[in-house]
Formats: structure tokens, C-alpha cells, sequence
């Protein structure tokens, strides 16, 4: 586990009622992998945790240090779209390993995503989803059908953003 709890708030979601966001020092993380693949030789890890980029200066200091220690791993791990990740950002989590983030996208429209208080737009769900492709990073996402607000325009646009992202490798899990 890179943390435990969320950043988010979203009035979905149980996990903020559980667990206060507290979040692991990239260094400890390190250490923890790079002892785990030279004592057992692993080479993967999932990390179970719901939010590896929590707190994204740490992620990104992981990323460095993966690749600065010269780790040969892959990872993955389940994320919330962000628009502070930008392509630079991707580039190096995927020099880190990472294989592919899960993400709570929930929503193709703006109005819902609003409601359900995710923070967030539709068009940094759509520019997350296409820097982790030009990278190699793959996806696999997660949608709410049928939010109570919902209308038959905002499933529209939900439909809309999944045709818009299809190619951006989205893969099923």
C-alpha cells in the first residue's frame, strides 16, 4: 500500500468515513519494493491501496526513484484522474513501470460529476486517458449508470466520453 483512505470527498463513497487520507514517504515505499525483489525476486506489484496518487509529489518521487535505482519492475494501482498529471508526469511513471492505473471516472458528464462532488472535469478525465496511451500506460475504469441526478442527457454524455476514450487502452479486468 502506497496510503490508506482518500483525498476525495465524493458523497458516493464510504472510504472517508473509514479512513483518514494518510499517505506513505515515497523512500519507504522504495525500500519496501526494492527488499521485496531482492530477497523474493518480485517483480509486480498491485498496489491494493484505493488511491496511489493521493498525494501526487510522492507518487512521482516513487516514479523517480524506481527508475533512479534501476528497479526492474512493473506495477499498477487504482487513481483518481487528475489534471495536475500532465504527459511529463506520465512519462515517468511509466519509466517507473507502471503498467496500468484503475480509475473511479464515474461519469462522462460534467453536471453529475459535479453533483456527485468528484472535483474534477470531463476534460481531464479525457487528457489523463489519452497521456497514459501515448505513454503506454493502460486503464481500466469504473462508471456509475443511473447516479440519482442522472438524466437521459447526462448518460449521453457519459456514452459520448466512452466512445471518445475507446481508444485510449482502456482494457477489461
Amino acid at each position: 500500500e502506497v496510503s490508506r483512505g482518500c483525498v476525495a470527498k465524493c458523497v458516493f463513497c464510504t472510504e472517508v468515513h473509514f479512513w483518514k487520507y494518510r499517505g506513505r514517504l515515497s523512500g519507504n515505499v522504495l525500500d519496501e519494493v526494492e527488499h521485496q525483489y531482492k530477497t523474493y525476486g518480485l517483480d509486480f506489484v498491485w498496489f491494493i491501496d484505493s488511491l496511489v496518487n493521493g498525494n501526487l509529489k510522492e507518487l512521482r518521487a516513487f516514479a523517480l526513484g524506481v527508475a533512479d535505482r534501476k528497479l526492474p519492475i512493473r506495477w499498477q494501482g487504482y487513481a483518481r484522474c487528475d489534471g495536475r498529471m500532465d504527459l511529463d508526469y506520465y512519462k515517468d511513471l511509466k519509466a517507473s513501470g507502471c503498467q496500468m492505473l484503475n480509475y473511479g471516472i464515474e461519469s462522462g458528464s460534467q453536471s453529475v460529476l459535479d453533483v456527485m462532488k468528484k472535483n474534477l472535469t470531463v476534460q481531464e478525465i479525457e487528457d489523463n486517458m489519452r497521456y497514459g496511451a501515448e505513454v503506454g500506460v493502460s486503464a481500466s475504469t469504473n462508471w456509475i449508470v443511473g447516479f440519482p441526478t442522472e438524466t437521459t442527457q447526462d448518460f449521453a454524455d457519459t456514452l459520448t466520453l466512452i466512445w471518445r476514450i475507446r481508444n485510449f487502452n482502456i482494457v477489461n479486468i
